[in-house]
């Protein structure tokens, strides 16, 4: 896999599990911040795939190719 897809599938996959963490954090009866809620690690982990994505894409995208 090359970079560019690697970021394409990690912006992907930030968007749909920011979303979805949101959307059911939001909607939900649980509680405001709680690790327990399948939501709140859905958003966290959407957090650091864009976070991942944004670091392959300015430091390693153009390196080399």
């Amino acid at each position: 896999m090359h970079a560019q897809q690697l970021i394409t599938v990690l912006r992907l996959a930030a968007v749909a599990l920011v979303v979805t963490g949101f959307v059911g954090w939001a909607t939900g009866e649980a509680a405001a911040f709680s690790l327990e809620s399948p939501f709140t690690i859905a958003f966290l982990v959407g957090v650091g795939c864009a976070a991942a994505s944004i670091y392959l894409g300015v430091f390693l995208a153009n390196r080399g190719e």
